[in-house]
């Protein structure tokens, strides 16, 4: 991944005069919307996509087994550059009545797709032994808010960089749907490390600002 944080520092001035397509058709400041100003449908497909890729550095989201490790589960990558073989995610939250995504509100986060390499299910945090980051797998379990779940759960929360865009956090509330005792590992999701060949960039828990994934926008399917 060095070169793409060498690309970083060149693109971050370009990244405040990219042209925004993100269009309000709501006044309820508490939807997660799309690009087109729509609000996020619980059950619906969704692209995930960064601003910085249209600087080049990084493009769609995939699911993948990781070097050194069984082939299940799978985790969660972006690609380095484009975005063919991306794959679309979809948003569930843990209040069952609710239709739209709502800013802060914990969400369970599952690929859509077809495959059947591994058992998808939800996303889920999954610690590596070899260096104790915590990883985004596959095979979570969805719903069924407790303390057994506590890895699985998220939140899209505004950019603190521009409330136009937004990141990934992982927070969960332990009143609503970790029933945990302790302390819970705040943080926000980006990329951690990549593959020896850059292609793949490996999401997990940052505990300190995302450098990647702050500036984030959704593309119905």
């Amino acid at each position: 991944m060095p070169h793409l944080i060498l690309q970083l520092s060149v693109t971050m001035l370009l990244i405040f005069s990219l042209p925004t397509n993100i269009a309000t058709k709501t006044t309820d400041d508490s939807l997660v919307l799309d690009v087109d100003g729509n609000p996020i449908e619980v059950g619906s497909a969704y692209y995930v996509r960064t601003e910085l890729s249209k600087a080049g550095i990084g493009g769609g989201l995939v699911t993948a087994s990781k070097p050194n490790h069984t082939q299940c589960p799978q985790y969660v990558a972006q690609l380095a550059y484009g975005f063919e073989g991306e794959i679309p995610v979809t948003f569930y939250p843990s209040s069952s009545s609710q239709k739209f995504i709502h800013i802060s509100s914990d969400l369970n986060i599952i690929f859509n797709t077809t495959s059947n390499v591994c058992s998808q299910g939800a996303w889920q945090l999954t610690p590596d032994a070899s260096n104790g980051n915590l990883y985004l797998s596959t095979g979570g379990v969805i719903g069924n808010p407790g303390s057994h779940t506590i890895a699985n759960w998220f939140k899209i929360a505004r950019s603190p960089y521009d409330p136009k865009f937004y990141q990934l956090e992982y927070c969960p509330d332990a009143k609503t749907v970790a029933s945990a005792t302790g302390d819970i590992v705040c943080g926000a999701i980006d990329a951690l490390d990549s593959t020896d060949d850059f292609l793949l960039m490996w999401l997990g828990l940052k505990t300190i600002r995302p450098d990647f994934f702050h500036w984030l926008s959704f593309v119905k399917a």
